[in-house]
Order: C-alpha cells, then sequence, then structure tokens
C-alpha cells in the first residue's frame, strides 16, 4: 500500500510540475490554477457502457493499451482573471484570451501526456496517450474526457453538460491509460451541481445565447452553430461567471 501510495504522489507530483513550469519554459500566459489528478478503474461498469452512454464508436482503454489497469485522468482548472476576459465580452463572443487559451491549453496537454507516459515507461509500467476525434454527424468525441473524469471521482455533471470538480468547471480535462498498480477512485455520489441538488440557480441556462441548455438537455447542433462563429470554435459563456466556475457549489 505504501508503494501504491507513493505512485500516486509521484504521478499528481509530476502533472502539477509541469503545469505550473510549463508557462515559464515556453514563454506563455500564466492561465492555470493548480490541477485535480483522479484514477478510474479501467474495467470499472461505467467505463464498460461508454458506447452505450455516449455513442456506439466510443474507445475503450484496451483500444490504446492491452490488459489496462487504470486511467489517469486530470484536471487542469482555468484562474479567475482568464474567465473574467470572456465574461466582459457581449453576447455570444469568445474573447481573444479565452480561445487562444483552447489551443494552447490542448498542446501543453498533449505534450503532457506524452512525457507521462514515457516516463512511466522508464519505470517499467506501460502506459499510452488515447487518441480521439469528434464524430461530425453527432458532434461527440470517441473518447470522452468529462466521462473518463467522472468514473475517476473527479466530479459530477451539472446541466451545463460540464463535470464540475471541486475546483469548479472552469478549464480542461484530459487522460492517459497505463497499468500502474494504484487504487481506483470512485465516482462522487453527491451532486455538484447547484440545480442537481437543490433544484436552484439555472445561471449556465441564462448564459447560454444559443439555447443550446435547458432543464431538459442539450441541444450539440445549435451549440456547434454558436461555437463555430468564434475563433477555435468555442464559446465558453456556459462555465465562467457562474456558481459552478470555481468551485462545486452543490454540495
Amino acid at each position: 500500500m505504501e508503494k501504491k501510495n507513493t505512485l500516486k504522489e509521484w504521478v499528481e507530483g509530476f502533472i502539477v510540475k509541469y503545469i505550473e513550469e510549463y508557462p515559464d519554459r515556453n514563454f506563455g500566459p500564466k492561465i492555470w490554477r493548480t490541477p485535480l489528478v483522479g484514477y478510474a478503474d479501467a474495467n470499472h461498469p461505467y467505463i464498460r457502457r461508454l458506447p452505450e452512454i455516449v455513442m456506439p464508436e466510443h474507445s475503450l482503454p484496451e483500444d490504446f493499451l492491452e490488459n489496462p489497469r487504470i486511467i489517469i485522468s486530470y484536471f487542469v482548472p482555468f484562474t479567475k482573471e482568464l474567465a473574467q476576459t470572456n465574461v466582459q465580452v457581449a453576447g455570444n463572443a469568445a474573447s481573444k484570451e479565452w480561445s487562444e487559451a483552447y489551443s494552447y491549453t490542448n498542446h501543453m496537454m498533449g505534450e503532457l501526456n506524452e512525457q507521462l507516459a514515457e516516463e512511466l515507461r522508464n519505470m517499467g509500467y506501460r502506459a499510452a496517450v488515447p487518441k480521439w476525434e469528434t464524430n461530425r454527424t453527432l458532434l461527440k468525441s470517441n473518447w470522452s474526457q468529462r466521462h473518463i473524469a467522472y468514473v475517476a471521482g473527479l466530479g459530477t455533471f451539472g446541466i451545463n453538460n460540464m463535470l464540475i470538480s471541486r475546483k469548479g468547471c472552469c478549464g480542461r480535462y484530459n487522460s492517459i491509460v497505463t497499468d500502474i498498480p494504484v487504487e481506483a477512485d470512485v465516482p462522487l455520489e453527491e451532486e455538484n451541481c447547484l440545480y442537481k441538488s437543490r433544484g436552484i440557480c439555472k445561471k449556465c441556462i441564462r448564459n447560454c445565447f444559443s439555447g443550446a441548455l435547458t432543464v431538459e438537455g442539450f441541444d450539440r447542433r445549435k451549440c456547434r452553430e454558436t461555437c463555430s462563429k468564434n475563433p477555435e470554435g468555442v464559446c465558453g459563456k456556459c462555465d465562467t461567471n457562474i456558481p459552478c466556475a470555481f468551485t462545486a457549489p452543490g454540495k
């Protein structure tokens, strides 16, 4: 158990340090808070049902690594200063800083995943970085980072269709598949969304200029039509300027 705990501490330390030092190494903006890390059981029943829950083409961990054991999932929360730039832009337009943060964060996480996987291999374990793409008809990914993070105990889904962690939903999720011998985390039972836990709020719905968000569900096509008008195809109005942007108010 001590070895397992030490390995978890090493993984979390690697991710935290990498993200903390990335801006200085690459002369980039400091737009991230300290990340959260969780561990999903690669054979959890919910994981096995992702082709049913998300879409039939959704990948399974073994599509990337033979006999996987764990999926390391992490959340990179954005700073309040970055989110505020998006709040200050009227309508459904995204701020320049918000749009640039999307590609900048994607690039950082891609490099982080490759280096973390390589380090684990050097330690004698197996690890793989999932390759994913978006189904242009269904507008869904065949490797849903948010659903993986849910199984890793990082958060619960809000009515804004975002996964709300204890550090909120304003940020990005990513993951790698491995066989490290650590104890898996479990999905949270208590809702982090104010509407789901108490029937109040709905600020994200009021913020959604496309009308894609309703209590009844999420219309991906309306969302896509709005986002496609902005640089990088993002909007971000449903996860900024809301109570769950930086914390889990549902608790």
